[in-house]
């Protein structure tokens, strides 16, 4: 079931951080999301456990994609494409766009992303340390915008 993220999910969601990336956010920096109003951030969670979260924002306009992570364990069950699903259903109606940024290795991502009607918008040289690599700017206009 894909909820609100509160405060009993920071750990977790951190866990599954240290997990997906090499740049992991910390526990304070996942609480900041979450108390921040203009973010969204939502959990897959079945019982005690997180399997995957989303963290994102939405100004009224513009939406961004954060951090999309899902635990190793969970992945390829379709967890991905529901927190996306979520996402999209949460923001505003006033929403044009969503944006995000990807490595460019990440071809799993990118192909999701894609499924989502996600479309390159760009190359951000360098953006991604450990180890070093480009971002890939996808952008999807919503249909009003």
């Amino acid at each position: 079931m894909i909820i609100r993220a509160e405060s009993v999910h920071i750990a977790k969601i951190a866990e599954i951080e240290k997990e997906a990336f090499s740049d992991p956010w910390s526990e304070r920096s996942v609480e900041g999301a979450i108390s921040e109003e203009i973010n969204i951030v939502m959990a897959d969670v079945c019982g005690e456990s997180v399997r995957g979260y989303i963290i994102g924002s939405c100004d009224g306009f513009s939406g961004y994609i954060e951090r999309i992570a899902v635990a190793s364990e969970f992945r390829k069950n379709g967890i991905g494409t529901a927190l996306l699903t979520e996402f999209q259903k949460a923001l505003p109606e006033t929403a044009e766009s969503i944006s995000l940024e990807v490595r460019a290795s990440n071809l799993p991502a990118i192909g999701l992303y894609g499924s989502f009607g996600f479309e390159r918008a760009g190359v951000r040289r360098g953006m991604y340390s450990s180890p070093k690599e480009d971002g890939i700017v996808m952008i999807k206009k919503m249909r009003n915008g």
